[in-house]
């Protein structure tokens, strides 16, 4: 009887030693299971995540082509409104002028701009101080272009007096580069664009060759522009940045093609009013190629 009990108990123990394996083992699944769900839970959530940044990053693409495209307001703005209605009580104010001519730049009415700031344009020297003389001249350079007065443009050009500025003097070349190329001079073109870029980081000159693309390509200059800046591109990296500002610069061409007249962003002076809307375009771009794994989600290729 006694071995009969001890048979039962290894049986019963041997029992358990099963049941506790097949308990442990089923645990051990759905674990794993649960594990496996929670791993597919958080590549889900990420992969949310992504797609949110990719359209957070194309929203913030589209909202800066639309702000740097042509788009000129109904009537005046209050600031354009007041500094015209100053000018009419005081015609001849050198100040008032280029106030206006400032204002109006702000709003993309080019026309305007110009034609106001040629009023100003041979008494300029009775600024007193070189900034604002610069400025003037520069905001009146750049209007022309805009209103394919290219020959004009140049000749304002020609009284411009070279900014001691590292980065007024790279924008000076930026738009001497332009005016030159829109003259047909790819030498002096060129050459402009050298000393925009000298100096600077790749991306920066990345972001100021792809602002005189069309210019370049206008006076038979891309070529050499384009080797130039591949000598520059130190990596892969740069190499594919390098492309993508080309490609930004296809699509604010063709995107402000369909609109009446050309116009960068809104600016406040100057300064760096040529570069606004492409550097930040472009910086937005590279921001998203480095998290993105194509350029297909913007639908870029071809």
């Amino acid at each position: 009887m006694s071995e009969l009990r001890q048979r039962k108990g290894e049986m019963s123990a041997e029992a358990m030693d099963e049941k506790d394996q097949e308990i442990a083992r089923l645990k051990a699944q759905l674990e794993a299971k649960e594990s496996n769900q929670s791993q597919e839970v958080v590549e889900t959530a990420k992969e949310l995540s992504e797609e949110e940044r990719t359209k957070q990053m194309i929203d913030e693409i589209t909202s800066a082509l639309k702000k740097s495209a042509p788009n000129q307001v109904k009537g005046l703005s209050n600031e354009a409104k007041i500094a015209k209605d100053k000018l009419m009580a005081d015609p001849f104010n050198m100040e008032l002028i280029f106030h206006l001519g400032l204002a109006y730049g702000q709003d993309s009415q080019w026309d305007k701009c110009m034609n106001v700031l040629l009023k100003g344009w041979k008494r300029v020297r009775e600024f007193q101080d070189a900034g604002v003389r610069f400025e003037f001249l520069c905001l009146l350079a750049q209007a022309s272009q805009k209103e394919n007065k290219f020959r004009q443009a140049l000749a304002v050009l020609q009284d411009v007096e070279e900014p001691e500025d590292d980065e007024l003097r790279s924008n000076f070349e930026l738009l001497r580069c332009q005016i030159y190329c829109n003259n047909g001079n790819m030498q002096k073109g060129l050459q402009a664009l050298n000393k925009a870029i000298e100096g600077q980081g790749f991306d920066k000159a990345a972001a100021l060759w792809a602002n005189c693309l069309g210019p370049l390509k206008k006076a038979g200059g891309y070529d050499v522009s384009k080797s130039t800046m591949l000598a520059l591109a130190k990596t892969p990296e740069d190499k594919d940045k390098l492309e993508a500002m080309e490609k930004l610069s296809a699509l604010r061409d063709e995107y402000h093609a369909s609109q009446s007249k050309p116009v960068t962003n809104n600016s406040k002076k100057y300064g760096t009013a040529a570069l606004v809307g492409v550097v930040v375009m472009a910086f937005l771009y590279l921001l998203y190629l480095l998290e993105a794994e194509s350029l297909s989600k913007l639908k870029l290729k071809g």
